[in-house]
């Protein structure tokens, strides 16, 4: 293989991985969100609904960091922004 193969298979590994965390950690966010709605069902049912802060504050998290990772969204990284950051990182490496 050649380096730009294995450097574009290294990449691709990452943003499969990033994914398939994004996945896990919005499954486990739902789960949390299921079991503080159960503790609240079974200690103030019919009362306030606090569920919904917890969950309203995980939602935008998963919103942002989604948009983010599928390339949508105000916090999408630029090839532009990747190529500067190594630019300034090798001249420090230069130093």
């Amino acid at each position: 293989m050649h380096s730009t193969e294995e450097e574009l298979e290294k990449q691709a590994r990452s943003i499969v991985i990033a994914k398939m965390t994004y996945k896990y950690v919005v499954l486990l966010w739902a789960l949390v969100i299921a079991g503080l709605v159960l503790i609240w069902s079974l200690t103030t049912p019919g009362g306030y609904f606090w569920p919904m802060w917890p969950a309203f504050g995980m939602g935008i998290a998963a919103t942002f960091w989604g948009l983010s990772l599928y390339g949508r969204g105000p916090f999408h990284v630029k090839q532009s922004q990747v190529e500067k950051e190594m630019e300034r990182l090798r001249s420090q490496q230069g130093r």
